[in-house]
């Protein structure tokens, strides 16, 4: 789900004019995981590039007695990376036959929709990185299962990733992650999303089941030449991000044509009277990286 410039044609925006909101909600993902990342506010130090040390998965103490041998140095370790804020922008082009045809734009009601772009924005690129985790599990062309899962949580346990642990998975994965639990003997204690819950992790979240958050989104990218898709399970610090605040780009920029600026995005608007066409435009500048392989796990099935 790539950010594209996108116009709001006639026909798009005498769409638009007459479906309910309801109906608008279901033509894209809402999905938004920005939470489920490490977020490492932005330090601007002359350099376009903040590098960011994250001490490692911790070991634990060994005994000793006070007369034995001295004890053996344990290595100490820190995983590195850098977080390098690229432009991210979109932009509805709104043409005047627009208003005349159908009625007044509700510029209020575009303003939010680019706003909730951010977010599937974050969890564009989150899930983009799944792809480059080094540990894996599931089988090629193969649905996903109840033992792939269990694979992955024993992959984290065995690096010593503290839980709880989130997956997130494309729709057809989840959906076959069901149909394996639904064939498990006995009682199976996977608990569905709630309402309160829908509120707090967002209307990505499916579920809970032995401490894995579930979610879904079709932002899950694929793998083997597309006959797979590629999920993740994840511990706390597999993923980092940061977004540099617009605001200080403000002095280039006429002030009556920024609509809303804080410290994630920037928005304004421009005119093109020569094309009569008015254009609302979005600006964000975020970074999101993998800060610590070991904590991650690639789920690769069927997609």
């Amino acid at each position: 789900m790539p950010i594209n410039t996108s116009d709001l044609t006639t026909n798009g925006g005498l769409v638009a004019s007459v479906l309910s909101d309801l109906v608008l909600a279901q033509l894209y993902d809402p999905t938004d995981l920005t939470a489920l990342m490490t977020r490492i506010p932005w330090s601007p130090s002359g350099s376009k590039t903040m590098d960011v040390t994250q001490d490692s998965i911790p070991q634990p103490f060994v005994t000793r007695t006070e007369t034995g041998a001295g004890i053996t140095d344990a290595t100490y370790t820190t995983s590195e990376f850098s977080l390098a804020p690229s432009l991210y922008a979109l932009q509805y082009s709104i043409t005047d036959l627009v208003p005349v045809a159908g009625g007044p734009i509700d510029v209020e009601r575009v303003a939010a929709n680019l706003v909730a772009g951010v977010g599937l924005t974050m969890t564009d690129l989150l899930c983009a990185l799944f792809g480059s985790l080094s540990n894996s599990v599931g089988t090629t062309t193969v649905d996903l299962t109840v033992s792939d899962i269990f694979d992955a949580v024993y992959q984290l346990n065995s690096s010593n990733v503290s839980g709880n642990y989130a997956a997130v998975l494309y729709p057809q994965q989840f959906n076959d992650f069901q149909n394996s639990l639904r064939a498990e003997a006995g009682a199976v204690q996977f608990a569905p999303a709630s309402e309160q819950m829908l509120a707090a992790k967002g209307p990505g979240f499916k579920g809970s089941w032995l401490n894995i958050d579930f979610y879904q989104s079709d932002s899950v990218g694929t793998a083997n030449g597309g006959a797979d898709s590629a999920g993740a399970m994840f511990g706390a610090g597999a993923f980092a991000y940061t977004l540099a605040d617009p605001r200080v780009i403000q002095g280039h920029i006429p002030s009556d044509s920024v609509l809303m600026a804080n410290e994630v995005m920037l928005l304004e608007m421009s005119r093109d009277s020569a094309n009569f066409k008015t254009a609302l435009v979005g600006q964000i500048y975020p970074a999101v990286v993998e800060a610590e392989d070991a904590r991650g796990v690639k789920i690769v099935t069927d997609a």
